[in-house]
């Protein structure tokens, strides 16, 4: 459909009388179609054009406010709307997409993109599907998908404000993820015990998806033991059984390690240096140590090279991180949760941390500790073993409030600049298949290097000046589009990621994570466990009854 007509270029700004009667959104994708080229633009502000005098302003608005009719002569001509937009990319003859190296010619004809541009765009050859392209609030049926090989080891960022939709997105890639079967993994740290079964009765979890059985590894406190957690499923009057295996979210004190504190980036070269000296000298029982004994016996047992201010102020610190109990314990499990996380990330598995009752001195703890040894293990295996890390998943670990552990209040708490396991990750582990994927509601807290590292961004509702700002200052092909952020609904994103060839924002709408997983269940109900008539129109609400079946 034919919106407008170009009147002026400059740049990659783009400007195009609006058709009357014609709507046109902010953000919404369009094309100019000429001989050599094929021109995508995307709206990104309008401003109307009137060629009336003041005294005419004043005479018709009070006309229009007396209630009486107002005609203009030729009001065509005289007064109209214009739209502007910028060119994102361009499609020459041969059907190759790049940069815009030219601009369309005036009076050039606006029109709708059609199911051909879309697939033109190729933003479906990736193989972790995210959404749709949107066009204005309009959801079209061409696919947008991330690659994962290339874009995990660069970081993903995503923000939005509460309620935006991050949470569907986290479990959206999770399912993404999931059905590559092995070719990546995740690690996701759950805060609400929403990502399991659902945060509510209409809400689905990753253990509806079929591949939970395979590729999920649950860890919880809801289970004593390593098991297959038996999950029977009630959806839409049908039941249907899971296995998934889960662990206990218990960690021995003897499995903790100096590094897993000083890595949190809570401790002072001082402390960090105690507590290296305090595990050479006690090995097994350092941290027991440490915890109980009396500050005038740890001052005799180091031989004084601690001041005594220092062994309180760290005693201190590390019960804070410890926390009250529930996660790490004094007395060492028969098994070992760390080692249980490493391998599913090296099967390719989603691994789900569920800490619906931790503190955050134990949440920054254990996931700082769950991190390194994630970073390690690729490491290691790249210097010593490169067979063997060339066949490793790429690994992806979730940092939820991303700006508790990356923002400069955080990594200068101790009065000096530290690093921690995250900032670490951020510059080196793309080295290692390593990459991080963080979450964050306040992305103007975070240290700018984390944003500029971070090559792929989905940004969600962000309306909020200070963080879209930053994010805008920090990334390419955003430069006209604080407009369009502020303005985004529920679950509509931009989307940028040059290591998936995606070089300018896409708008988009995510999946309903309820919507694609309800349909496979729909699809599994119909075929194994109940006659069609049974799963007619029932309201998609759903029950859960688990059991712990040990492994033998």
């Amino acid at each position: 459909m034919k919106v407008g007509v170009v009147v002026w270029t400059e740049g990659t700004t783009v400007k195009f009388r609006i058709r009357d009667r014609v709507l046109v959104e902010r953000g919404q994708l369009l094309k100019v179609d000429v001989d050599y080229a094929k021109f995508i633009l995307r709206v990104f502000d309008f401003k109307p054009e009137s060629l009336l005098t003041q005294a005419e302003i004043a005479r018709l608005s009070k006309k229009k406010e007396a209630g009486e009719d107002v005609e203009i002569y030729d009001k065509g001509l005289r007064l109209y709307d214009t739209a502007l937009a910028t060119i994102i990319c361009q499609i020459d003859i041969e059907g190759n997409v790049h940069g815009p190296t030219t601009v369309p010619p005036l009076f050039s004809e606006v029109e709708t993109l059609n199911k051909n541009d879309l697939e033109q765009l190729r933003l479906d050859t990736g193989d972790l599907p995210i959404g749709y392209i949107r066009v204005g609030h309009k959801v079209s049926e061409a696919v947008v998908a991330l690659d994962g090989a290339k874009t995990i080891p660069h970081h993903i960022l995503v923000c939005g404000v509460t309620g935006a939709g991050k949470s569907n997105l986290g479990k959206v890639l999770a399912y993404s993820i999931m059905r590559t079967k092995g070719k990546y993994s995740l690690v996701l740290f759950d805060c609400e015990s929403e990502y399991f079964q659902g945060a509510s009765p209409t809400q689905l979890g990753l253990v509806h998806a079929p591949e939970s059985e395979e590729y999920l590894l649950y860890v919880t406190p809801r289970v004593q033991e390593p098991c297959k957690l038996k999950v029977t499923i009630t959806y839409k009057g049908a039941e249907v059984e899971r296995r998934v295996e889960a662990y206990p979210l218990v960690i021995g004190y003897d499995q903790l390690r100096p590094e897993d504190f000083t890595l949190t980036g809570e401790f002072t070269h001082p402390q960090e240096e105690l507590l290296w000296l305090v595990y050479k000298l006690r090995k097994r029982d350092w941290l027991n140590f440490l915890l109980e004994a009396p500050p005038d016996t740890i001052y005799r047992f180091v031989r004084k090279l601690a001041a005594k201010n220092t062994i309180n102020t760290l005693k201190r610190k590390i019960k804070h991180l410890l926390g009250s109990g529930d996660v790490f314990l004094e007395d060492a499990p028969d098994f070992n949760t760390f080692d249980a996380i490493v391998g599913a990330v090296m099967r390719g598995c989603v691994v789900l941390i569920d800490i619906p009752y931790a503190t955050e001195g134990e949440e920054k703890l254990l996931a700082t500790a769950v991190a390194r040894r994630i970073f390690d293990t690729y490491e290691k295996l790249r210097k010593h073993a490169p067979e063997d890390w060339e066949k490793l998943p790429y690994a992806l670990v979730a940092v939820e409030e991303a700006h508790r552990y990356l923002s400069k209040t955080s990594l200068t708490s101790t009065g000096e600049l530290k690093e921690n396991i995250f900032s670490i990750i951020s510059k080196r582990g793309r080295k290692y298949r390593v990459g991080a994927l963080y979450i964050t509601q306040m992305p103007g807290e975070l240290i700018e290097p984390v944003i500029r590292q971070s090559l792929t961004k989905i940004i969600l509702p962000l309306p909020t000046k200070p963080d879209y700002t930053k994010v805008i200052e920090y990334s390419p092909y955003l430069d006209e589009a604080s407009q369009e952020i502020k303005t985004l609904d529920r679950g509509e994103a931009l989307v940028i990621s040059p290591p998936s060839g995606i070089r300018f924002a896409v708008p988009i709408k995510v999946f309903s994570y309820e919507e694609i997983v309800g349909k496979r269940l729909s699809e599994e109900i119909s075929v194994k466990y109940t006659p069609a008539r049974k799963i007619k129109r029932f309201k998609p609400l759903k029950k859960i009854k688990e059991e712990a079946v040990v492994l033998s």
